[in-house]
């Protein structure tokens, strides 16, 4: 199965909000891993808040925006074993 941008929660917003969202997340991200204290991201009129120990959930965020705006490299595919 592919990923589809269109069928995603942001599916029609426009890329330059995208974007703010997508330096929000990584400010929050930065300031997170740096000062230990919880951040909060607010888009789409939600607000969500992070600890140290939610780090990796900001991350995923930052990664699901990274592929709305088309900056993340294509998955990697499994690996299969090959026989001779």
């Amino acid at each position: 199965m592919r990923w589809n941008p269109n069928a995603t929660e942001l599916a029609g917003v426009p890329q330059e909000t995208l974007r703010v969202y997508l330096v929000q997340a990584q400010t929050a991200y930065n300031n997170l891993m740096i000062g230990g204290q919880p951040v909060s991201v607010a888009y789409e009129g939600k607000s969500v808040t992070y600890r140290v120990a939610d780090a990796g959930g900001l991350a995923q965020y930052i990664m699901y925006l990274q592929r709305m705006l088309g900056n993340c490299a294509a998955q990697r595919r499994a690996l299969r074993p090959y026989f001779r």
